[in-house]
């Protein structure tokens, strides 16, 4: 399997891997019943990280190409291509790709159907002005898309994912990323540290209503000092509420979900609900750890940098 990587490209690497295997299976290079590569292999192969390779199998399998399993099964192949059927086979690649658009433009642009649509009408005959860029470095792709979403709410910027299994230094302009991986950036990029933004993030309040019930939430992840640290937020979280955190420390969270649809919430990080099958995350009582950053961090990080409020845009655009 001869796969093409360009870790300088602004392309996600778990992208750029799920694009290359979906092409084989379009194509028909890879059948339904052959078996992908084990993970831990596949990454040293591609020379990415084990959870890049993990997140693009999961966005294969939401798909309905692959179906991971646990076992000597490992990740297979499950959509078929039946010949003589072609314009079937053009209507759902049409489907899937218009699907991709939507749900890229949503994630990395907070763009809505309609927004996506007058933007694709209007083309380039009429621009609007040039936005500000700034990069959201994280642990993983979805806690920067998430991040990145709560900037663009706040500000008229092309916020854009830079998470750290990329590796390579994120491009030349303002960049932001967490207290949580302070750390990490000095170790990896030690000459843009003094030109990264760092900002307080912490689990979003609305979760504290969502839990309102609970006495007793489990708390899954695969790193030990991780889960201690989402464990202490938890608690600032809930206050004087007496919740009991139990904290799993497993390879695989998604084999350390109960059956059962009754009993205590079970909760995952972002990082690692990235990784989940959809089937898990649909579990009544599966519930995503989101974080949002503290609201005048960001409100003071837009003001020095002098970015225009989203809300005034879209004002302005409504006079014209």
């Amino acid at each position: 399997m001869n796969l093409e990587i360009d870790t300088d490209s602004p392309v996600p690497l778990y992208h750029q891997i799920a694009e290359a295997l979906r092409a084989l299976i379009e194509a028909g290079k890879l059948a339904p019943g052959d078996v992908l590569q084990p993970m831990r292999q596949a990454a040293e192969r591609w020379g990415v990280a084990i959870h890049t390779v993990r997140h693009a199998y999961a966005a294969l399998a939401r798909e309905g190409l692959v179906e991971r399993s646990r076992g000597p099964r490992g990740t297979r192949v499950v959509h078929s291509r039946t010949p003589g059927k072609k314009d079937a086979t053009r209507a759902g690649g049409i489907r899937a790709f218009l699907a991709r658009v939507r749900r890229e433009a949503s994630e990395r642009f907070g763009l809505g159907p309609g927004e996506l649509a007058a933007a694709l009408t209007r083309g380039s005959s009429t621009p609007e002005p040039e936005r500000p860029t700034v990069h959201i470095v994280e642990c993983s792709e979805w806690q920067c898309l998430s991040l990145a979403r709560e900037v663009a709410a706040r500000f008229r910027v092309d916020a854009l994912p830079w998470p750290l299994d990329r590796e390579t230094e994120p491009p030349e302009g303002p960049v932001i990323s967490t207290y949580f991986h302070y750390n990490d950036v000095r170790r990896m990029w030690p000459r843009r540290l003094a030109r990264f933004h760092f900002m307080t993030i912490y689990p979003d309040p609305k979760l504290r209503e969502r839990l309102s019930r609970a006495r007793r939430v489990i708390l899954c992840e695969r790193d030990e000092s991780t889960a201690e640290a989402v464990a202490a937020d938890l608690a600032a979280l809930f206050g004087d509420r007496a919740v009991q955190v139990e904290q799993r420390v497993v390879d695989d969270p998604s084999a350390a979900m109960p059956r059962s649809r009754s009993g205590p919430p079970v909760l995952f990080s972002p990082r690692v609900w990235a990784a989940l099958p959809e089937k898990v995350r649909a579990h009544p009582r599966a519930v995503e750890l989101r974080y949002v950053p503290d609201n005048e961090e960001l409100q003071a990080l837009g003001s020095a940098l002098r970015w225009e409020p989203a809300v005034a845009a879209s004002l302005a655009r409504g006079r014209k």
